[in-house]
């Protein structure tokens, strides 16, 4: 009777490993059509003859994402072109990509999120609608859901831990068009199931305000540091201090660029808090601006 057991886990276990494998193969072959299809819609600069291979390239994906090993698939090819991240504590992974289009260079962005569902030991599928160009003029103070997301290619995630559940803060771009970029801290929340919520108020600024997502921009021929540092005492978000090219540019934000100092936000009982002037080598806050000179003494 233990013999006959025995082979019959053995005959399953090798069956589990040969399907395993064959997913393990299909992927393979997803990817490579996924890069193709994807190379194909970004061949085109006209929004509406994007549409439709980009739905071609959506479905080709959902097809893939349906097999639970792509979640820890890596993806490396795929992940050249696009962003597969992989929320720290497992919870999620990301399928974000952008496409760009017409004369002034704007951006369209898509996502995919799957989700685990431990109840059920399977995957949701939830999926972002970019609504960017609808957005208010004030979006840092806008609370959002995933019928309207404010698109941006992410390449961050930062989980917090908060009563209720974990708010995950992402750290993103976006080429916004021809003009500027932008880099955005974005905040996200499972909602049931297959809901989320974008922008919570925990951005706390200099002037007393709390936003809800910060929004960096800056010009096209710059380039903007965004990066999250942690220690075992502190966990920050460290980015470039941006100033106008010339005093008369003031407040227009395609003219601003990095001038080589460095603010922060810094994590202080589950709110992101702002602190300028940091030491972007050690996240400490300096006595005196960065950039400031010191008068020589006699």
């Amino acid at each position: 009777m233990l013999k006959f057991l025995f082979v019959i886990l053995i005959t399953f276990f090798s069956q589990l490993i040969w399907a395993q494998n064959s997913n393990i193969e299909q992927l393979k072959s997803y990817e490579t059509q996924l890069i193709k299809k994807l190379k194909e819609v970004r061949s085109f600069k006209d929004r509406s003859e994007q549409i439709k291979p980009n739905q071609e390239f959506e479905a080709l994906l959902r097809k893939t994402l349906a097999f639970d090993e792509a979640f820890n698939y890596p993806f490396d090819s795929l992940g050249m072109m696009m962003s597969t991240i992989k929320s720290p504590d497992d919870a999620f992974r990301i399928f974000n990509w952008n496409l760009e289009y017409g004369e002034h260079e704007e951006q369209k962005y898509h996502c995919l999120i799957m989700k685990k569902d431990p109840k059920k030991d399977a995957f949701t599928i939830i999926e972002l609608f970019d609504k960017s160009e609808n957005a208010p003029y004030d979006i840092e103070y806008e609370a959002n859901t995933e019928k309207k997301w404010y698109g941006a290619l992410y390449y961050k995630i930062i989980p917090i831990e908060k009563f209720g559940g974990t708010i995950y803060t992402f750290l993103g771009w976006d080429g916004n068009n021809m003009m500027s970029n932008k880099k955005i801290i974005e905040t996200m929340q499972f909602h049931k199931t297959d809901k989320v919520k974008f922008g919570h108020a925990i951005f706390k600024e200099e002037d007393g305000k709390t936003k809800r997502r910060v929004v960096f921009q800056y010009n096209k021929q710059s380039v903007m540091s965004l990066k999250h540092q942690s220690t075992k005492k502190t966990e920050m978000i460290i980015f470039d201090h941006l100033s106008p090219t010339s005093p008369n540019l003031e407040g227009m934000k395609d003219w601003y660029v990095p001038d080589l100092s460095f603010d922060a936000y810094v994590l202080e009982n589950g709110k992101w808090v702002f602190t300028p002037d940091v030491d972007a080598r050690t996240g400490k806050k300096f006595k005196t601006k960065y950039n400031e000179p010191k008068d020589d003494k006699p």
